[in-house]
């Protein structure tokens, strides 16, 4: 497999493993309050820029917690045996 091939594979089960992660610390978050733990959203919020013509708005959170990291993990364990 190609280096760039590679990466982005690693890329793809970074976010995929993050995602469920947190969608199941969400979900089993009430019967296992530990897995629901964490600090928050953190990132940028409301970052605004007016160039004349065009006026931007963004934002950009990532609230991160238990179960998230734990797919995190995995899904660096899951690559590495691939």
């Amino acid at each position: 497999m190609s280096k760039q091939k590679s990466s982005l594979v690693l890329v793809v089960f970074i976010v995929t493993g993050v995602i469920l992660g947190s969608l199941i610390g969400s979900f089993l978050g009430n019967m296992l309050p530990v897995l629901s733990y964490g600090p928050g959203p953190l990132g940028i919020s409301n970052f605004n820029a007016n160039l004349g013509i065009i006026h931007l708005n963004f934002t950009l959170l990532f609230d991160i917690n238990v179960a998230s990291l734990i797919g995190l993990l995995l899904a660096i364990g899951i690559f590495k045996r691939l």
